[in-house]
């Protein structure tokens, strides 16, 4: 039995009682099968749309995808999908099928959706309706596509992403014929939207295994990230890494949380290695400022997958920073003074998770970071930023200095500040400024 919300009862019944079929279907059976609380409630029915808007003419209908038979049902709120039995025509583009046509049955309907474990339905009266075995997978903990893999990726290439997604959300392994035919159709991604791919791997990304299945899956990732490529399999020739270099990466991935910036970041913030090795004497290989060269490569890729302007920001600099030594108040000071307390706290996850992926003998005490950042949140209130200065360009053009060297002596006056070589009182700075007034 499935529990059912009033709202659900009502839609349900109401179909019931005008002779028409009407059932829960997809991912809102598959999780309440697994105990999970479904977040939206798709239904299937052998009404058509105008069928639907006539049986509830009293509520509101949008008509959000009436080209493919759905419309959604607006109740309490909340938002109810209603789609007409369709079977569909050839998949030319690999995404969208030329033509759909609405069926009677709803074998028809259930036969063409993706994976086994989506391809439920269920009403009260006739309980859960299992074409395809999805119970015995998952059960089983399988992915299985509904019929041939090959076929089911040649109509819509999103459902390779949409498979690992799955298996990656739920620890799913995914069965043979189906993880075939994810390498064999591997390139069909290229005929997907960019915003599509980066919607799904960001939930792959942010998943529980999603070192796992990035390391298993790694030629289906490179179609659409190719710059990871040069990551696999590459030997560090460094005394501090016993990982190569796409392993050592997957390993940062693994230690920091599942938030989208930090599992950006942990992915690419070596990712400029490569171009900037170099062999010093001792026949160790060196790979000065790779940061900035990782950043910069970091910036490409987030830009070309049509990330936000905030991330895209968020990410690059953990990047750009997650090599920078921190370790005494001043380094804590400017870092905080060029960014936040919470950009800080981050940080010191990735540098924390980037150490763990060492060499153990290079490994700091954790209490190494959690003082760190302690003394981070002590100084997030003091004076971090010019503007946090007790004088300001009044003040300076006041004792005669004017234009860019206004900057330039609040710049120099903030680092003394920070360095704690100088008090934060008006009377303090401005003796100071004027001291450097007259040097120059």
């Amino acid at each position: 039995m499935i529990t059912l919300n009033d709202d659900l009862k009502f839609i349900l019944n109401r179909f019931a009682s005008s002779g028409y079929e009407a059932f829960l279907v997809g991912g809102c059976v598959r999780d309440a099968l697994m105990g999970l609380t479904p977040h939206d409630y798709d239904i299937t029915t052998n009404a058509r749309p105008d069928q639907v808007h006539s049986l509830f003419n009293d509520c509101r209908i949008i008509d959000t995808g009436i080209k493919h038979g759905t419309v959604t049902l607006l109740l309490n709120g909340e938002p109810y999908e209603i789609t007409t039995y369709r079977r569909e025509t050839e998949y030319d583009d690999h995404r969208h099928p030329n033509s759909v046509t609405y069926s009677d049955s709803l074998y028809e309907d259930l036969v063409r959706r993706d994976f086994t474990i989506n391809a439920f339905a269920y009403n009260p009266e006739k309980g859960l309706i299992d074409y395809f075995n999805g119970i015995d997978d998952l059960d089983n903990k399988v992915l299985r596509c509904v019929g041939d893999p090959e076929e089911r990726f040649d109509e819509d290439a999103l459902r390779i992403l949409r498979a690992l997604r799955f298996a990656s959300r739920f620890h799913l392994a995914i069965e043979s014929r189906t993880e075939a035919a994810l390498f064999s159709r591997k390139d069909l991604l290229k005929y997907i939207s960019v915003e599509r791919i980066t919607s799904e791997f960001n939930e792959i990304i942010c998943s529980e295994d999603a070192a796992e299945y990035l390391d298993k899956y790694r030629e289906i990732i490179a179609v659409f990230l190719p710059e990871i490529e040069i990551m696999f399999d590459y030997d560090q020739h460094s005394k501090y890494h016993n990982y190569d270099l796409w392993h050592h990466t997957l390993k940062v991935l693994e230690e920091v949380p599942p938030q989208l910036t930090l599992r950006w970041a942990a992915l690419l913030h070596d990712i400029g290695k490569p171009e900037v090795r170099s062999v010093g004497k001792d026949g160790h290989w060196h790979y000065i400022n790779h940061r900035s060269a990782s950043a910069t490569i970091t910036e490409n890729i987030l830009k070309r997958l049509h990330f936000d302007n905030k991330n895209i920001k968020r990410i690059v600099s953990l990047v750009r920073y997650h090599d920078n030594k921190i370790s005494q108040d001043i380094d804590i000071k400017m870092l905080l003074s060029k960014t936040d307390l919470d950009f800080f706290r981050e940080l010191i996850i990735l540098q924390r998770a980037d150490n763990l992926a060492h060499y153990s003998e290079y490994v700091h005490d954790p209490s190494y970071y959690s003082q760190i950042t302690k003394k981070a949140e002590e100084f997030s209130t003091s004076a971090l930023h010019i503007n946090d200065l007790r004088v300001n360009g009044d003040d300076l053009i006041q004792i005669g200095i004017t234009g860019p060297t206004i900057g330039k002596c609040l710049e120099r006056a903030l680092k003394m500040v920070l360095d704690g070589k100088l008090e934060n009182s008006k009377e303090e700075l401005l003796k100071y400024i004027r001291i450097l007034k007259k040097a120059d």
